[in-house]
């Protein structure tokens, strides 16, 4: 029963946490297409670089993205 609130309670986390970077993923693509050259813009990119990755592993934390790779077992 502990386990299900935790996993229930983590998942929320997840989700949340994946939909405010959705909103700051949105608006640095806004501010990013402002700046077509220079430092500012490749301070931006490597900044969605970054979100996307972070927002990937909310993802898949939270249920709403499917793991990249699959289970492996014992290999040895």
């Amino acid at each position: 029963m502990i386990a299900g609130k935790m996993e229930q309670e983590v998942r929320l986390a997840a989700t949340t946490h994946a939909r405010l970077l959705d909103r700051f993923i949105q608006l640095t693509e806004e501010e990013a297409q402002k700046h077509s050259d220079g430092f500012t813009a490749e301070s931006l990119q490597e900044l969605l670089l970054v979100l996307r990755a972070e927002r990937r592993t909310y993802g898949v934390a939270s249920g709403v993205v499917e793991v990249m790779f699959p289970s492996i077992g014992n290999a040895a």
